[in-house]
């Protein structure tokens, strides 16, 4: 059995890998690793299973619990925000009212923009001055505000 042993680490490796490919949370690729270095070790005369085994836990346990925080870290997606996200909070006029079946338009900036009211049931006119709360796609989310 312990000459086959480097064909048990070489399927656990691929195994590890194939399983990565199909997740981007860098989970098996630890185990990978472990597997790879026992594969390596496998090839020493003498090296029985349970030691490999020792390795193959050590090394995916380590590299685990030190690597892993430092290239999710490094992996990090940041969040891009734009110029667009800018415009939540701008106070903007209606040009073209909008109601629960029909977007309206805003003009804030210069710049009309397609838009459709927090609340769909509750119409807002054109000419009323309104809020933008979100953006969802190219429209914006919008809510009437009332003067006193």
């Amino acid at each position: 059995m312990l000459e086959y042993m480097w064909v048990v680490w070489l399927v656990v490796f691929v195994l590890a890998l194939m399983i990565e490919t199909l997740s981007s949370e860098l989970v098996s690729v630890w185990f990978a690793a472990g597997a790879l270095i026992a594969l390596i070790v496998s090839f020493i005369p003498q090296t029985t299973w349970w030691i490999q085994l020792v390795i193959f836990a050590v090394i995916s346990v380590a590299s685990l619990v030190c690597l892993r925080p430092i290239i999710h870290r490094a992996l990090k997606r940041t969040v891009v925000s734009s110029n667009v996200d800018e415009l939540i909070h701008k106070k903007g006029r209606m040009t073209k009212g909008c109601d629960e079946f029909n977007h309206g338009e805003v003009k804030i900036g210069g710049v009309l923009w397609t838009a459709y009211a927090s609340d769909e049931k509750t119409p807002i006119d054109a000419g009323a001055v309104v809020e933008v709360l979100a953006i969802e796609g190219n429209k914006l989310v919008v809510k009437e505000i009332k003067s006193n």
